[in-house]
């Protein structure tokens, strides 16, 4: 079937495949393809060639004998350039050249600096940069009023740590220009509320991330998105264990789908109850003292619900028919829970419960019920919670025998082992 495709490839002129016996470039090809095997001849004869569109890289060598064997100012015509996963260091200051450049991607490279000759292209529509370790975007790019998609972020994990941590990129002022950006993440907020600030001025916005931001600067965060009337998601990590002070977004976009707040919160937002297109909600390191499934259950589209160091109470109470539309449920790193209530009627249509760990709990009784259940993960529970619900003798077998799939993840010292109940 590969074989297939490359020859029909070929035979509509619509892309040319550099590698293995396929050699040779003959001109007439507006997308090339660099796969494992290219020699430097064939790289030589690209070189030549100024009216190709989009140059895709597969081959990890075949990257740096590109970069040394030819000039990016003879592929004027470039409009796409993907790095994707090549072991690049170093991006040419003649990348400035590519007048009609609208792609680029230097996703999982090794670039920690971008040039500042991005400045001059004028067409750039999107900038890939994620898990790449640049940390700050050069003034130059505020110059490109054409960008829509900045995506700049890594996530950090070691196994000390529950959760990855993001790291966004800096920028400077000036970003309040970008007028037709749809897609920035991540921005470190603490740059200044100067910054903050100009993001109210991205009116397009339909995607936003923010990380490290201060709780000082939550009230200037929110007038600023409440000039995004059509943001369809949202993600703030307050800096470090912090608080979040995001009570005052006064008009929030009808069309916010997903949100993901991480940092503490006093309450959670009334703003919150408005959003009825909500699918996807996460709520980390919170700490709330009261339930939030009284206020969570009023959201009448919500699929997932993800909740980590949420809140510090021993109950969660699901009460009677809510919930009506949610699938997927886990709740992270609630040590002190104890009770899972689930009402008649509640979580009619769940699919998907993972716990972690809360090692007080007993195996909710209310799961019986829950009829569409397909998996549940239990994490880091007692080994007598994993043997009440064995099939042989578990006293609470009962509640589960409907679940057709049941893992209990045990940590020690010696890493996971993973038990399949069912």
């Amino acid at each position: 079937m590969h074989e297939i495709i490359l020859k029909k490839a070929e035979e509509l002129s619509f892309c040319h495949v550099l590698g293995g016996e396929y050699s040779s470039f003959n001109g007439k090809f507006r997308r090339v393809s660099v796969q494992k095997g290219t020699n430097a001849i064939a790289v030589g004869t690209m070189n030549r060639n100024a009216q190709i569109r989009s140059l895709l890289l597969f081959d990890i060598d075949a990257v740096h004998m590109l970069l040394i064997g030819i000039s990016f100012i003879n592929f004027k015509l470039l409009k796409v350039v993907d790095f994707e996963d090549a072991p690049l260091y170093v991006i040419p200051e003649d990348l400035g050249n590519l007048f009609y450049l609208r792609y680029l991607s230097l996703r999982r490279t090794k670039v920690k600096m971008l040039p500042k000759s991005i400045g001059k292209l004028q067409n750039l529509q999107t900038l890939d940069l994620k898990h790449s370790p640049v940390e700050a975007l050069p003034v130059e790019i505020t110059k490109l009023k054409k960008m829509r998609h900045i995506l700049a972020y890594s996530y950090h994990w070691t196994p000390e740590m529950k959760f990855a941590t993001t790291r966004g990129v800096h920028i400077g002022e000036g970003i309040g220009s970008m007028l037709d950006l749809q897609k920035l993440c991540y921005v470190e907020a603490n740059n200044g509320r100067g910054l903050i600030e100009e993001l109210g001025k991205l009116r397009q916005l339909r995607r936003l991330g923010i990380v490290n931001l201060m709780e000082d600067d939550g009230p200037s965060m929110c007038a600023s998105i409440s000039n995004m009337k059509y943001l369809e998601s949202l993600v703030i990590f307050s800096k470090g264990d912090g608080i979040l002070n995001l009570q005052t977004i006064s008009n929030p976009s009808r069309y916010l789908r997903s949100l993901g707040l991480q940092g503490g919160l006093s309450r959670l937002p009334a703003w919150l109850l408005v959003l009825r297109s909500l699918v996807r909600v996460n709520l980390v390191n919170s700490r709330l003292s009261y339930d939030p499934m009284e206020v969570l259950k009023a959201l009448p589209n919500l699929l997932e619900l993800g909740l980590s160091n949420a809140y510090g109470g021993e109950c969660f109470c699901f009460a009677e028919l809510g919930f009506q539309k949610l699938k997927t449920l886990l709740l992270y790193d609630m040590k002190g829970l104890k009770t899972l209530k689930i009402h008649e009627g509640a979580l009619p249509v769940l699919e998907h419960l993972e716990i972690e760990p809360s090692p007080q709990m007993e195996v909710p009784s209310g799961i019986r019920q829950l009829k569409n259940l397909t998996m549940i993960r239990f994490f880091g529970m007692p080994r007598e919670f994993a043997y009440s619900m064995r099939p042989q003798d578990g006293q609470n077998y009962h509640i589960v025998e409907h679940v057709p799939i049941i893992f209990l993840h045990e940590f020690h010292a010696d890493g996971e082992t993973i038990l399949c109940l069912r």
